[in-house]
């Protein structure tokens, strides 16, 4: 009896808790497309570069490791992405917004600057090595931001630095935390079942059969 009371409570609760859900958007720059539009993720979103002073602009011929595409950005171009359903509407959250640059000891750096309307940075950059060669590495820069609740589409502008930047993928990733309200309305459908569950109780400890 209480085996299956235990199960029936995890099954009940399981069912009446929204579960979260990850929402992403990424963009691999395999062809010149500009505006590019992501492989994977929502309708509507879009990445326009706008190549600075000495860019090279979109290639895959320089033999840079495995990528297969990549776009120079030249001094002080940007990438500005535009995402529909990245903030939402009624409550804010974290995002987390990933590029894969391309750094030597030479002329690369990786530093970049943003512009991130309605959010807020939270933390420090943090990197991770994607793929090492002779001449150089492809590195993915990680920053999490704070973003305030928002129904017009998030606008993100990233600049590279006056020595210029090479990057050959992006991505924007969200938890949606289901709201308090909601949280609430799925746990008043226990209560229900807590009270026949109470009055089977009491009838075994009274020596009831059910």
């Amino acid at each position: 009896m209480l085996k299956s009371l235990i199960v029936s409570v995890a099954l009940v609760f399981a069912a009446a808790t929204p579960a979260f859900a990850t929402l992403e958007w990424q963009w691999e720059f395999n062809s010149d497309a500009n505006p590019a539009s992501p492989h994977l993720g929502g309708p509507g979103a879009t990445a326009a570069i706008q190549v600075g002073d000495f860019g090279a602009g979109w290639h895959n011929d320089w033999g840079l490791g495995t990528a297969t595409g990549y776009w120079d950005l030249g001094i002080n171009g940007t990438v500005t992405l535009t995402i529909p359903n990245l903030a939402s509407p009624s409550q804010s959250y974290n995002a987390t917004l990933s590029i894969v640059q391309w750094v030597d000891g030479f002329l690369f750096s990786g530093d970049l600057g943003y512009a991130f309307s309605g959010a807020t940075q939270v933390g420090t950059t943090s990197t991770h090595l994607i793929e090492s060669t002779e001449f150089g590495s492809w590195v993915q820069y990680d920053t999490v931001w704070s973003l305030l609740a928002s129904s017009e589409p998030s606008t993100i502008t990233i600049t590279g630095p006056s020595d210029g930047a090479i990057f050959a993928g992006i991505s924007a990733r969200i938890t949606v935390v289901p709201e308090p309200t909601t949280m609430i309305a799925g746990l008043l459908l226990l209560l229900p079942f807590g009270a026949s569950t109470l009055r089977v109780l009491r009838r075994r400890s009274r020596g009831f059969k059910v």
